[in-house]
C-alpha cells in the first residue's frame, strides 16, 4: 500500500524548511527511502558535570553525520557518594532535567518541555520509542532506581521519526546542524529526602541514531522537511475538587498523534482527580469528540498499549493505531491522526472532577503533532 498525499487544511501551520544536504538528494531507483538509507549510530558527545551536578546548562554541539537524524539517545548517570537516606521525588529521576529543547538548524523548536514529560511521558505513550513494556524507561536494563546515595541511571530517547523514515532531520551539513539544550534542576526537585552527602558528578551521554545515506546513491526521506513536534501546554484556568470545569488548552495546529494529559495540584504533585464515577469529554472546537467514562478511558489505554501500566494522574488519547487497535509505534499510516488547525480549540471536561492532594488543580497536555512540509503522507511509506 504506497503512501498517498492528502492536501492539508489551508490554515495549517507550515513546517520548517527542508534542511540542506552536502549533496543534491534525489530518490534512487523506484523503491522506498529505507531501502537505500540504512540505520546507523554514532557518538554525539559526553558531558561530565562539575562536582555539583545541579543547576547546569548543557549545550554541547551535536556532530555531523552523513544522513538524517532519527533520534538521540540521552543517557544520564549520577554518581553517588557516601551519603545515605536519599529518596527520589514522585517524578524522579526524569525531573532531574527541568528543561529540554531540541531545535532544527533554522532555530525552530521541535521538542520543548520539562524532563518528566519530554523524556518519560513521550517515550512511554507517543509510539516513537520502545513498544509495549519496553516503552517504560524503568523496564529497560539500563535503568537504575535512585539509591540511598543519590546514584541513578536512565536512558531516554528524544525521537524525531514519527513513522518509519518520516519526520527525520538532516545532519549532513556541518554548517547547518540542530542543537540540544538540557537544563538540570535542583536537589530539592529531584529528591523528596536528599542523601546525607550530596551526590555527583553526573555524566550525560548523547548518541545519534540516523539513516546513513550513500553519497553515490543519494535518497531523500518521505515528506522531507516534515517534522513531528513535541511540546507541553498548560490549561488556561485552574479548577477545584468536585467542580465540572471545562479546561481550555492553548490553541495549536497540526496533525496530532498523541495527547497526554496530566493533572497536578497546588504543590505540583500529580493527582488522580479523574473521577472514577464521572465522564471525561475531549472537545474539539466546541464539539465533544470523545465522551467516555473514566473506566472506559482506562480500559482503552490498557488495550491500545497492550497492558502498559497507567501513571498516576495521566490520561492519554492516542491517534497512532490506524493498523491495529494496539499502537504499533513507527508502523502506522497516519490515517487516524487528529487534524487540527492553528485556530482549533482543545478543551477537557470531567463531570465532576474528583479530589486529592491540595487543590486547586492544573491540567497540562503533552502533545506530539505532525507539521507537514506540504501534503501529509498517509499510507505505508516503507513499501
Amino acid at each position: 500500500m504506497p503512501g498517498q498525499l492528502l492536501a492539508p487544511n489551508a490554515s495549517m501551520g507550515s513546517a520548517g524548511r527542508p534542511l540542506p544536504q552536502a549533496t543534491n538528494q534525489q530518490q534512487a531507483g523506484n523503491g522506498p527511502f529505507i531501502r537505500y538509507a540504512r540505520p546507523a549510530n554514532r557518538v554525539g558527545y559526553q558531558y561530565v558535570s562539575p562536582a555539583n551536578p545541579f543547576g547546569q546548562l548543557v549545550t554541547n554541539p551535536l556532530p555531523q553525520a552523513p544522513g538524517y537524524l532519527r533520534y538521540l539517545n540521552v543517557t544520564t548517570q549520577m554518581q553517588g557518594n557516601a551519603g545515605t537516606g536519599g529518596t527520589g521525588a514522585a517524578d524522579a529521576p526524569y525531573n532531574f532535567y527541568t528543561f529540554v529543547m531540541f531545535k532544527d538548524a533554522w532555530g525552530t523548536p521541535l521538542i520543548i518541555g520539562d524532563g518528566y514529560r519530554i523524556l518519560y511521558l513521550i517515550t512511554k505513550y507517543a509510539g516513537m520509542a520502545g513498544l509495549f513494556t519496553a516503552a517504560t524507561i524503568a523496564n529497560l536494563p539500563s535503568w537504575s532506581a535512585i539509591a540511598a546515595t543519590g546514584a541513578f541511571a536512565f536512558r531516554a530517547r528524544l525521537a524525531l521519526e514519527g513513522v518509519t523514515g518520516y519526520g527525520v532531520v538532516s545532519i549532513g551539513s556541518a554548517s547547518l546542524l540542530p542543537t540540544l539544550q538540557l537544563n538540570t534542576g535542583s536537589s530539592a526537585q529531584l529528591f523528596s529526602v536528599a542523601p546525607s552527602v550530596a551526590p555527583g558528578p553526573v555524566t550525560i551521554s548523547v548518541d545519534e541514531a540516523f539513516y546513513d545515506v550513500d553519497p553515490n546513491n543519494p535518497v531523500q526521506p518521505p515528506g522531507n522537511g516534515s517534522t513531528f513536534q513535541a511540546s507541553v501546554i498548560t490549561g488556561n484556568q485552574n479548577f477545584g475538587a468536585g467542580s465540572a470545569s471545562r479546561v481550555q488548552l492553548p490553541r495549536t495546529g497540526g496533525y496530532l498523534t498523541v495527547v497526554i494529559l496530566d493533572v497536578r495540584d497546588a504543590n505540583n504533585a500529580r493527582q488522580d482527580v479523574w473521577n472514577s464515577t464521572g465522564r471525561i469529554q475531549l472537545y474539539i472546537d466546541g464539539v465533544p469528540r470523545f465522551d467516555e467514562s473514566f473506566g472506559e478511558a482506562v480500559d482503552r489505554m490498557f488495550e491500545e498499549s497492550a497492558g502498559v501500566v497507567r501513571d498516576t494522574g495521566i490520561l492519554v488519547y492516542s491517534f497512532k493505531n490506524s493498523l491495529s487497535q494496539v499502537q504499533l509505534g513507527l508502523l502506522d499510516t497516519l490515517e487516524t491522526s487528529l487534524q487540527t488547525t492553528s485556530g482549533s480549540q482543545l478543551e477537557v471536561q470531567m463531570a465532576p472532577w474528583g479530589s486529592g492532594g491540595t487543590p486547586p488543580y492544573t491540567l497540562s497536555a503533552t502533545l506530539v503533532q505532525l507539521v507537514p512540509a506540504g501534503p501529509i503522507m498517509q499510507g505505508l511509506n516503507e513499501v
